[in-house]
């Protein structure tokens, strides 16, 4: 038995092992704002989940400067313009040659879009090279000295857009790597909810420890018992706050906690009118595609990129109503419900 626990790999030195591969990582870019509505993430949000897998032990994706991804070129002389482009300019060349490979019929085409990250990657070209030199495109006039219709210009206009997020990351995951990536976010992303919790509480804990029940109490003088208590109980807080995983100690407490299990009993006797309120709000807004978590968001009070409180704070007979009941609760009928209705 002790020859076969040596022999199996703890999981943290599976982490650690590395992986030989057959890809040594490509650059790509996410647009930003397409990103954030897609997922109902906010740029900052998107940007924490990228640290965390820069962060990870296998160091999943590698950050770079946020970059505007996406080509616009346009030939004002038309076709022949930029076929004659293809010839100077091996970006250019590359770019039509892929979308020829993709069934586009380039015959009467004088404006061409392309994401610049992936089409120097695959080249194996430096990115910034490569926007100095579609760039330079705008002032090549050697076939015309004078320009287009001598403005000194060459008649060409090229334009970057989208920002994005830049990084490199590895192309040849297997299913498992991938699965255990999504695993790891899900339980980083848990891990840090809780420890904000507990945070959250604990601080609320403190102040109400030493308040008073009005100001008329603490008006004459000052009490420095109560005084010194707080000074300990702040210090106490912060010095936990630099232990970045409370989640441990938050289930405890939560176990523990009389007054969440009242909450819980609660929950239960309001389940069937949260339902049909979650039933109610998903019938009013048939033309939108919530997720539970948007739902319980918008039951909170919560805004979000897809969801913004500027609109959806106007309908006061969902937003906030059920602020007193545990989020993830929540989410949970919300899903259940809008699984139903599909």
């Amino acid at each position: 038995e002790e020859q076969r626990q040596e022999e199996q790999p703890t999981t943290q030195s599976k982490e650690r092992e590395v992986v030989s591969r057959v890809c040594h990582t490509h650059e790509r870019a996410i647009p930003i704002q397409e990103t954030v509505e897609a997922l109902d993430i906010t740029e900052e949000g998107i940007e924490t989940l990228l640290c965390y897998l820069e962060l990870h032990p296998q160091q999943w994706v590698e950050l770079l400067h946020p970059t505007l991804s996406t080509c616009r070129l346009v030939c004002y002389n038309g076709p022949q313009q930029l076929r004659g482009l293809a010839k100077i300019c091996p970006p250019v060349a590359v770019a039509l040659a892929r979308m020829r490979m993709a069934g586009v019929s380039l015959e009467h085409c004088s404006s061409v879009d392309f994401d610049v990250v992936e089409l120097a990657d695959a080249m194996g070209w430096e990115l910034l090279p490569v926007k100095r030199g579609l760039r330079q495109l705008q002032w090549y006039t050697q076939s015309a000295p004078l320009g287009y219709r001598g403005t000194g210009k060459s008649g060409v206009l090229v334009e970057f857009s989208d920002l994005s997020f830049h990084f490199r990351s590895y192309g040849d995951l297997t299913p498992d790597e991938l699965d255990g990536v999504c695993e790891f976010l899900h339980q980083r992303v848990l891990a840090q909810e809780r420890t904000q919790l507990y945070q959250l509480k604990a601080c609320f804990n403190a102040f109400q420890s030493v308040a008073y029940r009005n100001c008329t109490s603490c008006t004459d003088e000052m009490d420095e018992e109560r005084s010194l208590k707080l000074k300990e109980l702040l210090k106490d807080y912060f010095d936990k706050k630099l232990d970045l995983d409370l989640s441990k100690k938050y289930q405890e407490d939560k176990e523990n906690d009389e007054e969440d299990e009242l909450t819980t009993s609660k929950l239960q006797d309001w389940e069937n009118q949260i339902r049909a309120d979650i039933r109610s709000f998903l019938s009013c807004h048939m033309d939108e595609k919530f997720s539970g978590r948007a739902v319980a968001r918008i039951f909170h009070g919560i805004g979000s990129p897809c969801y913004p409180a500027q609109i959806y704070g106007r309908d006061r007979r969902y937003w906030r109503k059920y602020i007193q009941f545990d989020f993830n609760e929540i989410i949970r009928m919300a899903t259940e419900e809008i699984i139903r209705t599909k």
